[in-house]
């Protein structure tokens, strides 16, 4: 069955899984999925870096999927 595609169900998450001075990671949940569907390959020195890198592949990703859709 072919599930239509909604990029709603889509979310940046920006969490603590490092160590000093670079502890910030975000990650990509989609909704319906246990884990993360893709997190970032470096890890940053603040939560606002870390948001702002987050929101630039969310919408990467998002962009392949909807041409693929």
């Amino acid at each position: 069955m072919h599930e239509e595609f909604d990029p709603t169900d889509y979310s940046v998450v920006v969490k603590l899984r490092g160590t000093q001075p670079k502890p910030w990671r975000w990650e990509i949940y989609c909704a319906g999925k246990a884990g993360p569907v893709e997190r970032s390959p470096v890890f940053f020195e603040s939560m606002a870096a870390a948001v702002k890198e987050g929101k630039k592949a969310l919408a990467q990703l998002l962009a392949k999927a909807k041409h693929a859709a």
